[in-house]
């Protein structure tokens, strides 16, 4: 193995190879001759452009040495086109081709796929702008007629102008013939690779290819205008010695660590830009996370315009963009959703991740990282403090024993007055309680603002025949399709999949269907009908598909344009909300009956943040409750405020069930359009994991997975846990190669998914 410093030391006899890492959904790596006057260029951890099947590709070169591997001769490998100009220089390369390995090892993913997290530029574009140019030589041999005939064509084709063909308009004609005559006159060096769109002379290196130029934009500034809701005037001078003192000596250390801030948003808010500020004044940059797009907007332009502070806001819709002002040398600031977490800052001091218990930072494709975790890596790479804030941290995060906890508790005084309703003792079907009546009234009266939140978009959960009890069923998951009456559909809640109203029961042709459970729509029917005169507004994720009605919908909830508003959890998309008068909470209980460990914490979570909606009880502010589960943990702990109650009953639960954060999980798939072979690959699967871990492992499944799966396909999931991750995750990458091994034909599709966060 040649060392990376000194690339050429050992290659003046026997020549130069690479091993190169391609950013596909592939594992192992694919040597390539180096040419020569790219050996005293070519490090570990450089870009380069690569020939791959009938393309050319953007790799990360991983290893290099003097000899071909065993068994391959020399003359049968391809050679490097051309460095590529990546963003990061050759010590930052390594650097980020060792994070991606980190991943691929802890997610068990294909190094390839991490690949593409972490290059610099946007692979489409930059692949799709190479282009072959003829050389000089190239043009001698058509004009003296020294090119032999059966590459005469493809040579004159190219040499046509001066910008040459680009790389697609090979790829269109799909002429094996053309791409060995494109082979063979590189190889006599009659034509280049370029790797720009505009390719200029100055561009080649001295191998005669050239170095892919594109400058990319600038990251947009945060400086939209002011933020919809600014803090109090006491809220923002607020000041706690004893955080800054402690972040201020955390940033000077020079050293990982990792802080849970317990902590509602209003005094998050402050410590964030206060902890910016001393970033900034050592000279150290910062990444603040987010996992909502809307929420780090509100977060960029409040840091820039209230917190004057040099903030650049990163947009997952224009990934290509999102390096611009992150590669200067001076300290940034960049606000942005999970991705941000692999902005090339240098010199990192600070990463903070707000709302880090949002299930938005875990990726839902391969390889399916999670940004607090990944950030923790950077961390610990870079000697940076992570800050891990919330309103209502994570189980996970409230019990790492690696993290310090930090807690500010909320204000009593700025809590509203809340009551519970058992609907138990309701009338059956009842959605509006009588209490519930009576606050609303008043509030309506006093133009002071209803708020009611139910976490169920539609009309009803779904339908039933009264005469035979048939209920609509997906087809693909085989779980209730839920009604909408202003769309006249159904729909399956996991995988989308939907269907026409029946007009009668298929089975026994009866018209008698009826709808059972209650929706957002419903709620504004009978919300319109008990108060003819209020202006209702529904905001929940129909309302909320197409991004002007959006924009328009949050414009109208912004003005106060309305005297009861019905909301799903879309309400606490956009931070902060409004604070209103009166809170209903329809059903609080609605999310303890999802099938998901993680049903119970997440519950608590939407009702507090439903709880902060409210003004405080000396302005009037009240919640009311209602639930057909008053003795719950979650619903006692957001009636009594008390956190540390239901973080103390959720952990023994945890505990006693063996779920995180007592455990650790990985969520496997087997899929395959043969449902005999697919169970039968589920079964093998789990035998194995048996065998690897033996009494360290627990195996459920395998069971029928819910969710969206290819049309006539089926799917069959398993649940493994155990108490040591890194040996988790060798055991589940050992057993899931074995597993391709096996079905290396494609039938069968072995999927595992790493810290599972969507179990419902």
């Amino acid at each position: 193995m040649a060392s990376p410093e000194h690339p050429a030391s050992a290659i003046r006899t026997h020549g130069l190879y690479a091993d190169v890492i391609i950013p596909r959904h592939i594992t192992k790596a694919f040597t390539y001759r180096v040419p020569p006057p790219l050996a005293q260029k070519i490090t570990v951890g450089r870009t380069v452009f690569v020939p791959f099947g009938r393309t050319i590709v953007e790799g990360a070169v991983i290893s290099l040495s003097d000899r071909p591997p065993n068994g391959i001769k020399s003359s049968h490998l391809k050679s490097i086109h051309c460095l590529a100009d990546g963003a990061y220089g050759t010590e930052q390369s390594s650097s980020w081709l060792e994070l991606s390995r980190i991943i691929a090892e802890q997610y068990v993913a294909p190094w390839g796929q991490c690949l593409r997290l972490v290059l610099p530029r946007q692979l489409k574009r930059r692949a799709a702008s190479v282009r072959y140019r003829a050389t000089e030589p190239g043009r001698a041999a058509l004009d003296s007629g020294v090119c032999p005939d059966h590459l005469r064509a493809m040579l004159t084709r190219i040499a046509r102008t001066r910008r040459g063909i680009s790389l697609s308009t090979i790829r269109k004609s799909r002429d094996r013939h053309g791409w060995e005559a494109i082979e063979d006159l590189e190889r006599r060096s009659w034509i280049i690779v370029t790797a720009s769109a505009d390719p200029r002379p100055d561009a080649l290196v001295q191998t005669g290819k050239p170095v892919a130029h594109e400058a990319g934009p600038s990251v947009a500034p945060a400086s939209s205008p002011s933020p919809p809701f600014s803090l109090p005037a006491t809220e923002q001078t607020e000041r706690d010695p004893l955080w800054e003192s402690r972040i201020v000596e955390y940033l000077r250390a020079a050293q990982p660590k990792k802080i849970v801030l317990h902590a509602p948003w209003e005094h998050r808010i402050n410590r964030l830009a206060g902890a910016i500020r001393h970033a900034l004044a050592i000279g150290k940059s910062a990444i603040v996370l987010s996992g909502e797009v809307d929420k780090a907007k509100w977060l960029g332009r409040f840091l820039s315009d209230v917190g004057e502070l040099p903030v650049s806001v990163l947009s997952p819709a224009a990934p290509h963009r999102r390096f611009g002002r992150a590669e200067g040398g001076s300290p940034s600031v960049i606000v942005g959703t999970r991705s941000t977490v692999f902005a090339p800052l240098r010199s990192i001091g600070l990463i903070w991740i707000d709302g880090e218990e949002d299930p938005a930072f875990k990726e839902p494709r391969e390889p399916r990282y999670h940004a607090r975790e990944v950030a923790w890596i950077r961390a610990e790479r870079e000697h940076a403090l992570l800050v891990l804030a919330s309103a209502h941290p994570s189980l996970e995060s409230m019990y790492d024993a690696g993290a310090e906890l930090l807690t500010v508790p909320p204000d009593p005084a700025g809590r509203p007055l809340v009551e519970l309703i058992d609907l138990n003792r309701e009338p059956r079907g009842t959605l509006f309680s009588r209490r519930l009546v009576e606050a609303m009234t008043e509030a309506v009266s006093s133009k002071a603002g209803v708020v009611l939140f139910l976490n169920r978009k539609g009309y009803a959960r779904t339908l039933l025949c009264r005469d035979c009890g048939w209920m609509p069923r997906c087809s693909a998951c085989g779980v209730p399709l839920a009604y909408s009456r202003e769309y006249d559909r159904l729909a399956c809640r996991y995988c989308g999949e939907t269907d026409s109203f029946p007009r009668y029961c298929p089975t026994c042709k009866a018209a008698h269907l009826v709808s059972v459970g209650e929706g957002t729509e419903r709620a504004e029917a009978e919300a319109r009908q008990l108060f003819p005169t209020a202006s209702v507004l529904r905001l929940d994720g129909d309302r909320l598909r197409h991004p002007s009605a959006a924009r328009d919908l949050w414009e109208r909830v912004r003005s106060n344009a309305w005297d009861i508003l019905i909301g799903t959890q879309a309400l606490f998309q956009h931070l902060p909300f409004p604070r209103r008068g009166l809170v209903g909470v329809l059903q609080a209980d609605s999310g303890l009956h999802v099938p998901d460990f993680r049903a119970a914490e997440r519950t608590y979570q939407l009702l507090d943040d439903a709880v902060g909606c409210a003004h405080p009880a000396a302005q009037g502010g009240r919640v009311i409750l209602q639930t057909k589960l008053p003795a719950h943990h979650a619903v006692q702990a957001v009636l009594s405020g008390s956190p540390h109650r239901f973080y103390e009953e959720e952990l023994a639960a945890r505990r006693l069930l063996h779920f995180p954060p007592a455990c650790h999980l990985a969520a496997l798939s087997v899929s395959g359009a043969d449902q005999t072979e697919v169970a039968t690959a589920a079964v093998q699967w789990k035998a194995r994991l048996e065998e690897l871990g033996g009494a360290m492992l627990i195996v459920l499944g395998p069971v029928p997975a819910i969710g969206r799966t290819p049309t006539r396909h089926v799917r069959r999931q398993l649940l493994v846990k155990g108490t040591d991750r890194a040996l988790l995750c060798r055991w589940v990458r050992d057993s899931l190669e074995a597993m391709e091994r096996e079905h290396r034909g494609r039938r069968i599709a072995c999927l595992a998914d790493m810290d599972p966060v969507d179990m419902g």
